[in-house]
């Protein structure tokens, strides 16, 4: 039993939804997920557009919009991945190509995105390298990017939706693994 990206980066996003009544936090995670679910089915090309909840009608908009406008061409969704070497797993949202350069994508239903969005697309990106050096060799460029999607707001040409560009691969990276490091270390004197 290994813990995965996000259980490794909870000590860091705790602190930054420390004062979000839990239910609201369980509500917007549950939303989150279904966000999530309709962009895989999507993604299969087996999503049933007319069945979809009013609720997530304008998510599924800003996703398709971001698609046709972006060019993104997604290669993973929803993939589950396991790091030997580290111990850690994780489900990244979307790999794929933006404008011809691999793109590790964290879809989020958010009005801010949180900073461990860095350090988490990083995580997701090892997870990739590790198991799937035919799709990202060592050494290859990959970009990592929060897909923001929100209702359509009005004006401006991605309103609905916005990608938000992680840069600091070393210091996402030490920050995944030093959270990784305290949560095997809690795990351990929990045993």
């Amino acid at each position: 039993d290994v813990p995965g990206v996000t259980t490794a980066l909870k000590p860091i996003s705790a602190a930054d939804y420390a004062f979000v009544d839990p239910d609201v936090l369980a509500r917007k995670a549950a939303f989150g997920t279904a966000v999530h679910r309709l962009i895989e089915l999507d993604c299969l090309g087996v999503l049933d557009v007319e069945d979809l909840d009013d609720d997530l009608r304008p998510y599924y908009g800003a996703w398709r919009e971001f698609l046709a406008r972006s060019g993104f061409q997604v290669i993973l969704s929803e993939h589950k991945f396991g790091s030997r070497r580290y111990r850690y797993a994780g489900q990244l949202d979307l790999f794929g190509s933006l404008n011809g350069i691999r793109s590790m994508v964290d879809a989020k239903c958010v009005v801010v995105v949180q900073d461990t969005t860095g350090p988490q697309t990083m995580a997701y990106t090892n997870l990739v390298r590790e198991a799937r050096p035919d799709l990202l060799p060592a050494g290859a460029p990959c970009r990592r990017y929060a897909l923001q999607l929100r209702p359509a707001l009005g004006g401006g040409e991605t309103a609905r939706w916005r990608l938000v560009p992680f840069t600091d691969d070393a210091g996402d990276w030490r920050l995944f693994l030093a959270s990784l490091t305290v949560t095997h270390h809690l795990r351990r004197k929990i045993k």
